[in-house]
């Protein structure tokens, strides 16, 4: 049988106790395409690609596709999961963290 707990308080979510919810995020740089010009149709995009070819060479394949995709999952018990929607973000939390001006 798979056992779960909430990644956030730790607390156990036998099936039989209590509801379980999955929250699921994916973080990918945003794409916002530019208009294109008659500069840009005049460029030579093959020496520009032959370029981002060049540094990009030695870098593992992995490596680049954590720098563009990443997925986050986690389980959550009924309170947890009441916070998180009401803060999806933790803005609140670190409000209240009231730092000393050392």
């Amino acid at each position: 049988m798979v056992h779960f707990t909430c990644d956030l308080c730790g607390k156990d979510l036998a099936p039989t106790r209590e509801s379980r919810y999955v929250v699921k995020m994916a973080v990918y740089a945003g794409f916002d395409p530019n208009e294109i010009t008659e500069d840009d149709l005049d460029d030579d995009h093959m020496e520009a690609i032959a370029e981002l070819l060049q540094r990009e060479d030695g870098v593992p394949l992995e490596e680049v596709e954590v720098q563009q995709f990443q997925g986050f999952r986690f389980d959550l018990c009924s309170c947890c999961h009441e916070k998180f929607v009401k803060d999806p973000l933790g803005r609140d939390l670190a409000r209240m963290l009231n730092f000393s001006k050392n």
